[in-house]
């Protein structure tokens, strides 16, 4: 599996299925900003359907659905594979990439556990092999290695980076630069 970061903020996405499986998904759509979100799902739990709001149309999505809004993010959840496999078809059929949960044959990419902490966004990946590993190792990571001041501390990177972009330090030299500040803050050293 290639490693990609993707702003969801103007790209059409689709979430379909059981509201148990996608609820996640959606607070992480909103978190990320996603504008263009439409969620499909016939019986959706009470608080599900108050955060999905005007996003929810309560009912499966049909050709005509993938067609007009052209989605470029399928999420699809907690549905059997018939339906999984026709939503993938329907997806595909208009480029979209989809991402069924637990089925992946019918997975175009996989999400990673993630920690953020401010700007600063620590991904792990088992390819979808191991799911509760990679959370087991992001908690790990969020207790142990990445604790809340990294948020800070990616901002007050950034504005030394910008200084010295502006003072003229060529690109080539901005990474050395990097590894100077954090090893003189003692960022990295074992205690």
């Amino acid at each position: 599996m290639f490693p990609l970061m993707l702003n969801v903020t103007a790209v059409p996405v689709f979430l379909v299925g059981g509201t148990a499986g996608l609820g996640s998904r959606l607070d992480a759509m909103i978190e990320y900003g996603a504008a263009h979100v439409h969620v499909f799902a016939m019986t959706p739990e009470p608080g599900f359907a108050a955060r999905a709001g005007n996003r929810l149309r309560a009912r499966w999505p049909d050709t005509a659905d993938f067609e007009k809004f052209r989605p470029r993010l399928v999420f699809i959840a907690d549905v059997d594979d018939v339906l999984a496999a026709r939503w993938c078809d329907m997806a595909h059929a208009v480029g979209a990439l989809v991402h069924v949960q637990d089925r992946i044959p019918l997975c175009d990419f996989h999400l990673p556990a993630i920690l953020r902490r401010g700007q600063l966004q620590v991904t792990v990946s088992t390819d979808g092999s191991a799911p509760g590993l990679a959370r087991i190792l992001r908690d790990h990571l969020a207790g142990h290695v990445f604790g809340a001041e990294w948020g800070a501390r990616v901002s007050e990177v950034s504005l030394a980076r910008d200084s010295w972009k502006r003072d003229g330090l060529p690109m080539a030299k901005l990474g050395e630069a990097i590894v100077d500040f954090i090893r003189k803050k003692g960022w990295l050293s074992s205690k």
